[in-house]
């Protein structure tokens, strides 16, 4: 049974924390709440969602009051008030994301998420792992330590930049899948490139081939950047972490996996809740959460990180992601400078990445900040990925110190 937040804080002795922010759209006076509703210094500006994001401050200070409350008391009552705490951030979380809440764990990070399909997903000697080249390592490198140790082999294959068309890109995977191809496993975007691959359409065309091959999706650049059915996309397992677009605690993410694979998938760890013996275990997707001793207050503030989602909807915090991306990417077209990432609309996200000098590119990000206050990367070039809490001041600032600094770039 879920619990509400003042009810769980009621059960430590704790007080209520803050209500939630009321929401914001791009150009209004939405847009300022929304910047209003973080707690970052002007001259210490984030536009590295792609990385690390803040929270808003009402999840910042549900977060200290969970902390606060369980110090005070570590009772029997407390911990069976945490693990309904759990549940209601998972039915949530489920909930906008489309799917049932029994397909859902609540895990660390993109990382160790993928880490589960990797190791426990069942390979033979001889299977072949289908592998998008600009998958992060936790989604290609791992894949090519686990297929050493079974005998599988590992396929990568390339989708241009400069791909013209969404059925050009899904030809592309679609021909990477051969007749030992057991698993396809790819971005949704690319962290390095901003890449923004057809998911859906991806999804199905695989189908189409092979319908028994198991399709994983990367999701860390696009669970709380976008709007996401994954009940209406034909993917077996998806991934994704809470401290980037999310915006939520660091260290809780996602892992999706679709209830008819749950079974065959082996676990990483086995600890508590898990009974007695190997038939004793939890409900559905929790077998992948079973890890022990959390950080309970981190889990518990997704709950306030997913009412925040749900305040201002998916929808409307893609939409003014977006508009902020665009103001950027067209002020720096202004400019004249090159792009890693794509200009093509079918592909382009809110990661945006500008050629740099190899050796120069991070001295580049020091200087952007030290001249903007912005905070950048140096991530496939000067990476630059805007949130719904950047504004048309940040992006001016950012679009002025690469123009005064335009001898560094490529």
């Amino acid at each position: 049974m879920s619990i509400a937040r003042r009810d769980f804080l009621k059960v430590v002795g704790g007080a209520s924390v803050a209500g939630s922010l009321a929401g914001a759209g791009v150009g209004s006076s939405r847009a300022e709440a929304a910047v209003r509703g973080f707690g970052f210094a002007d001259d210490h500006v984030p536009m590295n969602a792609a990385n690390l994001c803040p929270m808003p401050t009402v999840v910042t200070e549900a977060h200290a009051g969970y902390a606060a409350a369980l110090d005070r008391s570590l009772s029997t009552a407390t911990r069976r008030a945490v693990e309904a705490h759990k549940e209601t951030a998972r039915l949530k979380v489920a909930t906008l994301l489309g799917i049932a809440a029994d397909e859902l764990a609540i895990v660390r990070n993109t990382s160790e998420a993928n880490g589960v399909i990797v190791q426990g997903l069942p390979l033979e000697a001889g299977d072949e792992v289908v592998l998008w080249d600009q998958n992060h390592p936790s989604n290609l490198v791992a894949w090519e330590v686990q297929a050493a140790r079974v005998g599988a082999s590992v396929r990568r294959f390339s989708v241009p930049t400069e791909t013209a068309s969404i059925d050009e890109a899904v030809d592309l995977f679609v021909a990477a899948v051969g007749d030992r191809t057991r698993v396809v496993s790819f971005t949704h975007i690319s962290n390095v490139t901003g890449f923004r691959t057809p998911v859906a359409e991806i999804c199905a065309a695989i189908r189409r081939r092979k319908p028994d091959i198991h399709i994983h999706v990367d999701g860390a650049q696009t669970w709380g950047a976008v709007d996401i059915n994954l009940g209406a996309i034909e993917c077996d397992s998806f991934s994704g972490s809470a401290h980037k677009w999310f915006m939520g605690p660091r260290e809780v993410g996602i892992l999706y996996v679709r209830e008819r694979h749950i079974d065959r998938i082996w676990p990483n760890i086995v600890s508590v809740p898990w009974g007695e013996t190997k038939n004793d275990a939890p409900k559905g997707a929790r077998k992948f959460d079973a890890y022990g001793q959390r950080d309970d207050a981190a889990i518990a503030a997704l709950v306030d990180a997913a009412d925040f989602h749900e305040t201002f909807t998916p929808v409307e915090i893609e939409n003014r992601s977006a508009m902020v991306a665009n103001l950027l990417r067209a002020s720096l077209e202004e400019l004249g400078v090159s792009f890693v990432s794509t200009a093509n609309p079918a592909f382009t996200s809110s990661v945006i990445i500008l050629e740099a000098q190899p050796d120069r590119v991070s001295e580049l990000v020091d200087i952007v900040f030290r001249d903007a206050g912005v905070q950048t990367a140096s991530v496939g070039g000067l990476r630059m990925s805007p949130h719904i809490y950047n504004n048309a001041d940040h992006v001016a600032r950012v679009v002025a110190a690469v123009k005064k600094n335009r001898a560094m770039l490529a």
